[in-house]
């Protein structure tokens, strides 16, 4: 899991879009396109425009279903539940978001702030399993980045 907080700006969601894209890479995911910076970017600028003093956006995996999860949040405490405007607005960058071909997107409002979020599905090349089958699944790999430890028997 990574995090990142920043002050709402352009260059901000343009430079967390990039870092989003290397840590990726160092996860092992090769996307065809610069969709994740693409997803990571509209999402910043979808929670700076409910104009809180900053933003976070939020990055998991599941390797095992070539699975990204991104989730930006707008940190606005006397965030207003929708009006028409507001509803309108959400609609508007959910189909952005849409358009980009991420597997899920969503909104939601809170009492600290809009939730902002996209799954994603992307290439992640194989493992080689020739390692695997010198010992035995349980062993062959280590707790993924939202697992805790295996529990002993």
């Amino acid at each position: 899991m990574r995090n990142w907080a920043v002050t709402p700006s352009g260059g901000a969601a343009a430079r967390v879009g990039r870092e989003v894209a290397t840590a990726l890479d160092q996860w092992g995911y090769r996307p065809k396109d610069d969709q994740p910076q693409q997803v990571v970017e509209l999402l910043l600028r979808s929670a700076a425009q409910d104009g809180g003093r900053r933003v976070s956006l939020h990055l998991a995996d599941d390797e095992d279903r070539n699975q990204v999860m991104l989730l930006a949040l707008s940190h606005r405490q006397d965030m207003p539940t929708g009006d028409d405007d507001q509803v309108l607005r959400d609609a508007e960058h959910m189909r952005a978001l849409a358009a980009l071909g991420p597997r899920d997107v969503g909104v939601e409002t809170t009492p600290d702030g809009r939730r902002w979020w996209a799954g994603l599905d992307l290439p992640h090349p194989g493992r080689v399993h020739e390692l695997d089958e010198r010992r035995p699944r349980v062993f062959a790999r280590g707790p993924g980045k939202l697992e805790g430890p295996p529990i002993p028997a």
